[in-house]
């Protein structure tokens, strides 16, 4: 995902992703709310690196909700060197992310997304499908636990591509088994928002 720091261009500072699309109907359909979006995912990155840019990209721009999404990329990186992922050092990051985030704002809204694959491209094989899918099944037990722990909205985007897989085969959703196309992405914006929404209409 590439996204520049210039606030003043919101084509380049969304990213090409989900988080772009939820901005462009929220910002359709509810313009009196002059709402704000940012994107700071950033390619690659790790729970790790994520807690390491946290103040500055998240803590410091003060958000009324937050929206994570992490874990592929600790899987990859597990895969490819043949490693396990540390799951009690990758939970604590998280946990760190979190605690830090509310107690900068104990009223900030949290949405937490499940690391997902789908068994294409390069996760075809049994292999490689067993290895990352897995390892993401640990990490999703841990992203429940810790949106259990601070009340967050959990997404469980894994269900919602296998479901959505049922009718169409996976690679409709994603062309190398961990990046979503197009498709993809109005896929987890959908869901997003409808829980989102929800939430807000329970209150």
């Amino acid at each position: 995902m590439k996204w520049g720091r210039n606030e003043k261009d919101r084509n380049h500072y969304l990213g090409h992703s989900y988080v772009f699309l939820i901005a462009a109907r929220l910002h359709t359909d509810l313009p009196d709310l002059e709402l704000e979006f940012f994107n700071r995912g950033m390619s690659g990155h790790t729970v790790g690196d994520l807690k390491n840019r946290w103040q500055k990209d998240a803590i410091e721009m003060t958000p009324d909700v937050l929206s994570i999404l992490i874990g592929v990329n600790d899987v990859g990186r597990a895969v490819r060197s043949n490693n396990e992922i540390d799951l009690k050092q990758w939970e604590a990051d998280y946990r760190w992310i979190l605690g830090a985030s509310r107690k900068a704002n104990p009223k900030l809204k949290i949405v937490m997304l499940d690391p997902f694959v789908l068994p294409v491209g390069r996760l075809h094989g049994e292999t490689a499908w067993d290895s990352w899918s897995g390892e993401c099944n640990k990490l999703r037990s841990i992203v429940k636990r810790l949106a259990a722990d601070y009340q967050a909205i959990h997404i469980q985007t894994q269900e919602i591509f296998d479901k959505a897989s049922e009718n169409v085969e996976a690679s409709h959703w994603m062309w190398d088994g961990v990046h979503p196309l197009p498709q993809g992405h109005e896929l987890i914006a959908r869901h997003w928002i409808e829980a989102v929404s929800r939430q807000a209409g329970a209150e």
